[in-house]
């Protein structure tokens, strides 16, 4: 619901703030006053376009803001969530227009800078304008269906038949992908397969390289080894003159002989007896070890082939052989990956054909209910067109299918009909508003105080369907006529049940089942012409109301007062409580 509205260089408006409340708010005023300013200021907290000539002469800058009590609904918090607002239990909705050549604006909510086109995804939520031209929702086939379902109370049938769609696409585009990446698919396998077997083929152990250039280094240098261990050995232990042991032993006798004289010694005495022992022992090694030295051609051979597979290895798959075993297991893991992709894609068919049996169940049971609420609806409406004195008023809501290859079957052996997330159903309500005329699509229907009373009419029978709290209806009166101004004056004040409605009318028998009553005058003044907005008392009402009748002589007031109790006594003797958007049995009745 808005709360207030606050207009500051606004065209003609120098500076208007109103409180508005719930029920029903009527504006009036001469002609050409600046009633439908207003209007436009709600149009810019909704997104419209900005325009030069919205800034008054003379400003800098306009200004509109507005406060609502928004609707509870998922929808309305995760337009807020997706623009990084948070919920409140007030709105504050801003646009500023600046014209610095060419007309900009900046959009605010709850004091956040967002783009306009955030104005434009929250306002059909909090407000809907009805007016001769634009704005006009009912009259769209896609809101009609909306509506519909609304009416039938069929909403959660519908989420259910969008949420078996979503899932549909979602196996469709997985099974697209998996079908489009198959040739990959298979290709990579077979490069894994290959990867995996070569490496497994080679029966790599981390390290391995490194041991066989060590013994390739060996094997390469065998005699040049066996020589320079002989020699090695020779010196510690040969026949040799300067033999290693051989001096030690000397050098053992002469200390052992010092020692017989001088204990002091008999350490070091002892430290040549443990050398010429290790001396001896390693002269045994490395004797040992040059008879193990063996020239091994073939062995060398086998070994430099070994060392070339690993190193290809290397040079493929990584730095080391632990680097190459590491690849092997992370391409096993691919592979595995790709064999399980493989079998959900045979797993999809299935899943899709049960989807499918749910989904067309699902489809085939909206649509029946839709069916018959079409036939509801149109009675209803039919009913309040002829309370709008359009007695000989035809609906028609034919709810048809639309043939497609790639659809949903819905009937077995008919052919698959096309399908989105509202259902199979494509339809859009039809009307005649004379006798023996063929019905056509609403908009090319009627004139232009036809299509008022027909639009009033809808949104009537819809009241309970239509989740928008506020309904603006701009000169829905137009053309209508005084013979059906009271009907149409009782109409908004039943919408206003459950709506707040605001309403800019020139019929005083619409004004009169008013609950609050706005003037917009224009004056004259130092500055220019000004637009001007005030709230109007009972006795004011009055005067005001004989004014739009032609006459504010005391005749002119009587009827005045007469229209205002005759719509005061409609509304306490209970004739408004419809507000479950059902016309009367007897309405239905005569349709």
């Amino acid at each position: 619901m808005l709360l207030r509205l606050r207009v500051q260089n606004l065209a003609l408006i120098d500076a208007v703030e109103l409180a508005l409340e719930p029920g029903f708010n009527v504006f009036t005023g001469e002609t050409g006053a600046g009633k439908s300013i207003l209007i436009d200021a709600i149009d810019l907290l909704l997104g419209r376009r900005a325009r030069p000539e919205d800034v008054r002469a003379g400003a800098k800058a306009a200004y509109v803001d507005g406060v609502f009590a928004p609707p509870a609904g998922a929808a309305l918090s995760a337009t807020l969530e997706a623009y990084g607002i948070e919920s409140d239990e007030s709105l504050l909705i801003s646009r500023e227009v600046v014209v610095d050549g060419v007309a900009r604006s900046v959009a605010r909510v709850n004091g956040r800078a967002v783009p306009v086109r955030a104005l434009a995804e929250l306002g059909p939520q909090l407000i809907d304008i009805h007016g001769q031209v634009e704005h006009q929702s009912l009259f769209r086939a896609s809101r009609q269906l909306e509506y519909l379902d609304r009416y039938g109370g069929h909403a959660g049938q519908r989420q259910a038949v969008a949420q078996l769609v979503d899932r549909w696409r979602a196996l469709e585009a997985e099974d697209a992908e998996l079908r489009r990446d198959a040739r990959e698919t298979a290709r990579l396998i077979d490069l894994l397969s290959f990867q995996i077997n070569e490496i497994d083929g080679a029966g790599l152990s981390v390290d391995e390289d490194e041991a066989l250039r060590v013994e390739r280094q060996v094997l390469a240098n065998a005699q040049r080894l066996r020589e320079l261990a002989g020699a090695s050995e020779r010196l510690l232990t040969g026949d040799d003159a300067g033999a290693a042991v051989d001096r030690l032993g000397e050098a053992m006798a002469a200390l052992a002989e010092i020692a017989d004289l001088d204990p002091a010694v008999k350490p070091a005495a002892d430290q040549i007896a443990e050398a010429q022992a290790v001396i001896s022992d390693a002269a045994q090694s490395i004797a040992a070890y040059a008879a193990d030295i063996q020239s091994d051609p073939a062995r060398l051979e086998e070994i430099n082939a070994r060392l070339d597979l690993l190193d290809t290895l290397k040079r493929k798959y990584g730095d080391s052989l632990a680097d190459v075993l590491a690849f092997a297991d992370d391409a096993r893991r691919q592979l595995a990956e790709l064999g399980a992709a493989d079998d959900r894609r045979r797993g999809l068919a299935a899943e899709q054909a049960a989807l499918e049996t749910d989904l067309a169940r699902a489809a085939t049971d909206l649509r029946a209910h839709r069916l018959a609420a079409a036939r509801r609806l149109t009675r209803v409406i039919a009913a309040e067109l002829a309370e709008l004195n359009l007695p000989d008023a035809a609906v028609e809501f034919p709810l048809d299918t639309r043939p497609d290859p790639a659809g949903l079957v819905i009937d077995a052996g008919e052919e698959p009909v096309a399908f989105d997330r509202t259902g199979v159903d494509a339809g859009e309500m039809q009307l005649s508003v004379n006798r023996g005329q063929p019905v056509r699509p609403l908009a090319a229907v009627a004139s232009g105080g036809e299509m008022s009373r027909i639009l009033l009419g809808l949104k009537s029978a819809l009241a309970a369907a239509d989740e928008t709290l506020t309904l603006i209806f701009d000169e829905i009166d137009v053309g209508v006529g005084g013979r059906s101004g009271d009907v149409v004056g009782q109409k908004l004040a039943r919408l206003a049940q459950a709506h707040q409605v605001l309403c800019v009318t020139h019929l005083p028998s619409v004004a009169a089942f008013a609950d609050t009553h706005f003037v917009v005058e224009k004056r004259e003044g130092a500055a220019g012409t000004i637009t001007n907005v005030r709230r109007l008392d009972r006795d004011a009402v009055v005067e005001e109301i004989a004014a739009m009748g032609g006459s504010r002589t005391s005749a002119g007031r009587r009827v005045a007062r007469d229209l205002l109790a005759d719509a005061t006594a409609w509304k306490d003797a209970g004739q408004a409580d419809r507000s479950d958007g059902y016309a009367t049995e007897a309405a239905v009745s005569r349709c």
